[in-house]
């Protein structure tokens, strides 16, 4: 069955299913989504999930992180929730106005040894726990994650080897990588998209989200963020962890272009024709332009959101490394020495992180050699 269809009949149960909680609620006080309401609001929640679809059909290579994506209901409260996040299992997902939510898979797993952490975050969940956002906000005050850690920020222009880069990353010692962790991408939407924020909301979500991914007892912490949205947050980024370095990686438009055109083509026709796959773009570039001033064919979006991106570095506030897809292919070698040169990192992995190159960085994605369609001719 369609992937797009699926959703829709997902959509239409879990509308449903609300409905009927909000019922509940209002009748009760009590609902199954939520247990007893009035504590919902006050207190940590554990739900169990048991049904989810994307929005943006199962070819998506990422999924905006919202609950609506899911159906769930109510399982226990979480009583020392410090305690519980910093289980490895346990995973900072996204925002809503009133919950930070994590997403919690079966012991012994961890999201982030995925190519794609969103991926893994979505479809291993077997419960979230929905945090009350000032709760985490006393968490992240009082554990000061950061203040002993090397933070690396990966930006990039997409379709540019980031991932081959942060499979490389993953190859040195005592390094957390976190690869694009939707947290920092839910918060661009609250605000960005659906102007439920203010600007001061938002600078502290993100702070929350990269404070709650250091309280790994790893030294250093490599974040390859969202293309695009998350470039948008780049000055934000530095203002907020001033200790931290930033990358970026670019190739040239043509290609880039090319590239997304044929990860585009494996969507479902009717997600492109719902006009699903243009959206996602288009909500990823509007912090550079409004809505209306975007072009309206996919071609011209993706090089919007190319010049949106290479005009953020050229407006950094900070040093940045600029380093290029061309460089990286032409001798990894010396790409590596020279981005762990700029992290003041020793060079004594690189002959490891080079073996990166020898296999496809996104194998076992919908984005891998194997699976990316051509581009259909005129």
């Amino acid at each position: 069955m369609d992937d797009t269809v699926v959703f829709l009949l997902f959509w239409l149960l879990q509308s449903s299913y609300k409905l009927l909680n909000i019922i509940l609620r209002l009748t009760f006080n009590r609902c199954f989504m939520f247990g007893q309401t009035d504590a919902g609001r006050t207190r940590s929640l554990k739900v169990k999930i048991i049904g989810r679809a994307k929005s943006r059909g199962a070819s998506a290579v990422h999924e905006v992180p919202g609950l609506d994506n899911f159906i769930f209901y109510f399982d226990s409260q979480v009583e020392d929730i410090e305690t519980e996040i910093n289980k490895p299992e346990v995973s900072l997902y996204g925002f809503t106005t009133e919950f930070a939510f994590f997403s919690v898979v079966s012991p012994g797993q961890s999201v982030w040894d995925g190519v794609f952490s969103t991926v893994e975050q979505f479809n291993k969940a077997r419960y979230l726990i929905l945090v009350p956002i000032r709760d985490l906000y006393k968490i992240v005050e009082t554990a000061n994650s950061t203040q002993n850690k090397k933070i690396f920020f990966l930006q990039h222009t997409d379709r540019c080897g980031s991932t081959l880069v942060t499979a490389m990353f993953k190859r040195l010692p005592d390094m957390q990588v976190f690869s694009v962790p939707e947290s920092l991408y839910s918060a661009y939407y609250l605000y960005h998209v659906h102007c439920a924020v203010s600007l001061d909301q938002y600078k502290n979500m993100v702070r929350a989200a990269v404070s709650i991914h250091c309280l790994t007892p790893h030294k250093m912490v490599f974040f390859k963020l969202n293309s695009v949205a998350c470039t948008s947050q780049m000055n934000m980024l530095y203002d907020l962890f001033p200790h931290s370095r930033t990358v970026f990686l670019s190739r040239n438009s043509t290609d880039v272009i090319s590239s997304m055109t044929r990860i585009i083509n494996t969507h479902s026709q009717s997600c492109r024709l719902l006009g699903w796959s243009r959206d996602s773009l288009v909500n990823d570039g509007v912090w550079a332009t409004e809505k209306h001033n975007i072009p309206r064919d996919i071609a011209g979006i993706l090089l919007h959101n190319w010049t949106a991106c290479m005009e953020a570095l050229d407006a950094a506030k900070m040093p940045v490394k600029a380093f290029t897809y061309e460089a990286l292919v032409a001798d990894p070698k010396e790409f590596a020495e020279d981005i762990l040169r700029f992290f003041d990192l020793p060079d004594m992995h690189v002959g490891d992180m080079v073996k990166a190159m020898e296999m496809d960085s996104q194998k076992g994605t919908r984005v891998s050699r194997s699976n990316l369609k051509p581009i259909k001719s005129a």
